[in-house]
C-alpha cells in the first residue's frame, strides 16, 4: 500500500494517533521518549498530566502536545524524541522508523491540534515487579525501591539522586495506580477507535488492574478487533490471563530475554532460567499468541548475545521475532563502555549472526563512540555494589570480564 509522503524528515506518527503513560500514570509521548524530558506538562501548575486525574481530551491538545506536533511537522527535533535521533545518527534503525512504517497512513490527520482519534494505546500499569534487573530503576520496578539509595553514589543513574521520604512513599503506591475510575472512563472514551493496546509495567502479568480494561473490551464487543501486546519477564503467567487472551484478535508477547542460564539470573535477578524457558515453550504453542524475544543489549550480555540468538533459532523463531534494543540508561551499562578487546570479541562472535535484524546495527553503534574512559570505573563500582546487595559475582556470571576487573578489585580499591 502506498501512502502519502511523511510531512518532514523528522516526523513521527505517534503523537498524532497514540497515547502513552509512564508507570507513575503520567502521560508521555511514547515508550522511547527521553526519560529526562518525557512528560506531558500541564501549564496551569507545571506538573505532569496523570491518566487517573485528567481526561484524554485535556491532554491530547495541550500546549505540550501541540508544540511537539508543530516541531515534527516542520522538521525539527523535539527534546522528548532525542533517543530515536541519536540512534539514527549512529546509523541504526530507530523505533521512530518502525512506528512510521506500521502506523502512517492517508487518514492520519496532521496538524498541531487534532480530533481525538487514538489507534494505539501504551499503558504502563504501575511499577509492580518481581525482578530487579541490573539496568532498571524504582520507577519501573518496585523491587528496586529498597536498594536504590545504596547504588546511586556509584554511577550516573536515572533518577540521579537518592530518593527522599515522599518519593519513596509514592513509589510504594505506584504498584497500583491510585484511582481507576478516571482511568476507566478515559479508556471508554477512546476504546471504539483503538486497534492495539500495549500493556507493560513493572511486570504487567502481576497487575490486576488490566482485567477491568480487558473486561470492558470483551463485554462491549471490541476484543475481536483489538490486538494486545505485553512486555513480560516470563516468570509469572497466570492461567486467568491466558483465558482472557482467547477473546482478542491477537496477542503479542515481547519476552524479555537478555541471556540464558546463570547470566539470565545475574542480569534479571532473581530470574529462574528453567522457569523462563518452560513458560516460553508453553506460550509458543498457543494459537493466537505471537512471540517475540526482546533483548536489551548491554555491556553484560553483548559477548553472550549469540546464546540468545541460538535459543531463538532452536525454538523456530524467525528474524522479525527477535528485537535487539540497545540499552540507553544507565550510561555505565551501555555497550560502548567495554574495553576494546571485549568489543572485538563481541564482533567476532556476532558476525556469523548477521541474518538477525539489528545485529550489524548494534555492532556499528558500539563502535561509533568509545565511552570506556568516561564510564568504565562506574561500571565496575556499580556492579560491585549490586553484587554485594544480591550476593552475586560478576566474574562467575560473566567470565569475559576477569582479566579487566581483577585489578580493579585489588586491595585499596
Amino acid at each position: 500500500m502506498h501512502y502519502k509522503r511523511l510531512p518532514s524528515d523528522t516526523f513521527c506518527v505517534l503523537p498524532f494517533m497514540h497515547i502513552a503513560t509512564a508507570a507513575s500514570g503520567s502521560f508521555r509521548v511514547c515508550c522511547n521518549s527521553n526519560p529526562n524530558a518525557n512528560q506531558i506538562i500541564n501549564p496551569e501548575n507545571n506538573k505532569p498530566y496523570k491518566i487517573y486525574k485528567h481526561s484524554i481530551e485535556e491532554v491530547w491538545n495541550s500546549p505540550t502536545y501541540a508544540e511537539i506536533r508543530r516541531q515534527l511537522i516542520n522538521g525539527e527535533k523535539p527534546e522528548m524524541c532525542v533517543r530515536c535521533f541519536r540512534e539514527e545518527e549512529s546509523g541504526i534503525r530507530s523505533p521512530r522508523a518502525g512506528f512510521n512504517e506500521k502506523w502512517w497512513s492517508d487518514d492520519v490527520i496532521v496538524a498541531e491540534k487534532i480530533p481525538v482519534d487514538i489507534r494505539y494505546v501504551d499503558l504502563r500499569l504501575g511499577n509492580l515487579c518481581n525482578l530487579k534487573c541490573r539496568m532498571c530503576n524504582p520507577w519501573a520496578s518496585s523491587m528496586w525501591v529498597k536498594d536504590w539509595n545504596e547504588v546511586v553514589p556509584t554511577a550516573k543513574l536515572d533518577p540521579p539522586n537518592p530518593l527522599n521520604a515522599d518519593t519513596l512513599a509514592f513509589m510504594n503506591v505506584m504498584t497500583e495506580w491510585p484511582d481507576y475510575k478516571k482511568t476507566g472512563l478515559n479508556f471508554q472514551d477512546i476504546a471504539h477507535t483503538v486497534d492495539e493496546i500495549y500493556l507493560t509495567g513493572g511486570e504487567p502479568t502481576l497487575a490486576k488492574s488490566q482485567y477491568k480494561l480487558l473486561d470492558y473490551c470483551i463485554e462491549n464487543g471490541l476484543a475481536k478487533r483489538i490486538r494486545l501486546k505485553y512486555n513480560t519477564n516470563l516468570t509469572n503467567i497466570p492461567s486467568k490471563m491466558i483465558e482472557y487472551w482467547s477473546f482478542f484478535k491477537r496477542v503479542q508477547l515481547n519476552c524479555s530475554i537478555d541471556a540464558v542460564g546463570n547470566r539470565d539470573r545475574y542480569i534479571r535477578y532473581p530470574s529462574n532460567w528453567e522457569k523462563v524457558k518452560t513458560n516460553f515453550d508453553e506460550l509458543n504453542k498457543l494459537d493466537n499468541v505471537y512471540i517475540q524475544i526482546h533483548c536489551t543489549v548491554q555491556a553484560l550480555n553483548i559477548c553472550a548475545l549469540d546464546e540468545v540468538l541460538d535459543f531463538a533459532e532452536s525454538r523456530g523463531l524467525e528474524g522479525d521475532q527477535v528485537y535487539l534494543n540497545i540499552l540507553n540508561h544507565p550510561d555505565c551499562m551501555n555497550i560502548r563502555v567495554l574495553p576494546e578487546k571485549l568489543k572485538e570479541k563481541a564482533i567476532l562472535k556476532l558476525l556469523p549472526y548477521q541474518k538477525w535484524p539489528k545485529v550489524m546495527d548494534t555492532l556499528m553503534y558500539m563502535q561509533a563512540e568509545d565511552w570506556h574512559d568516561q564510564y568504565w570505573h562506574e561500571f565496575v563500582a556499580y556492579n560491585k555494589k549490586m553484587d554485594e546487595l544480591q550476593n552475586m559475582d560478576l566474574l562467575i556470571a560473566c567470565p569475559e570480564f576477569k582479566e579487566f576487573i581483577l585489578n580493579e578489585r585489588s586491595p585499596g580499591m
